[in-house]
């Protein structure tokens, strides 16, 4: 194991999906991918899902009850709230300014799949067919695919549009 990095990706057969309907090797799109991947979209779900905000509420509820019953461990319960700020600051739309919350799952698998295409030199180019709206480049359908494997509910367009931006 010695030289290798702990990769929360490896395995995931949604990974080697996308690297067959690109074109490229598994290792690039875990590679592109990067770490963060795994730790952004789960926090983006909880903030979608509601379950940071409820995280939140739990918390600074334990800690009045924690308080009220040991009124002296003020830095436990200094602690305590400062976990329900971090859960809440996820919820709050602020948290993901380009979205402002809604669908920043798609956002976060468009900007992967732009920086997958940037690191194998292929272009992040973004159009759709006029007479269906369907993507009318390789991004815009690796993009489209992307989300349909890691199955995130919302269009293409807007989150391709924005990782394409996102690059130049």
């Amino acid at each position: 194991m010695e030289g290798q990095t702990f990769n929360p990706l490896a395995g995931d057969d949604r990974i080697a999906k996308i690297a067959k309907h690109v074109g490229c090797s598994v290792p690039e799109v875990e590679a592109a991918f990067g770490t963060l991947l795994t730790f952004n979209l789960w926090m983006a779900e909880r903030s979608e899902s509601g379950e940071a905000r409820q995280e939140a509420k739990a918390l600074r509820d334990f800690a009045a009850k924690f308080e009220a019953k040991f009124p002296h461990l003020t830095e436990i319960r200094d602690d305590i709230l400062a976990e329900a700020a971090v859960a809440a600051h996820f919820t709050d739309a602020r948290a993901y300014p380009a979205t402002k919350g809604r669908k920043e799952r798609a956002r976060i698998i468009a900007n992967a799949v732009a920086k997958l295409f940037v690191a194998t030199g292929r272009s992040v180019g973004v159009g759709k067919s006029a007479y269906d709206g369907e993507p009318s480049t390789a991004f815009g359908r690796a993009v489209q695919y992307a989300l349909a494997v890691f199955e995130i509910e919302a269009d293409w367009y807007q989150p391709a549009k924005d990782a394409r931006n996102n690059t130049n």
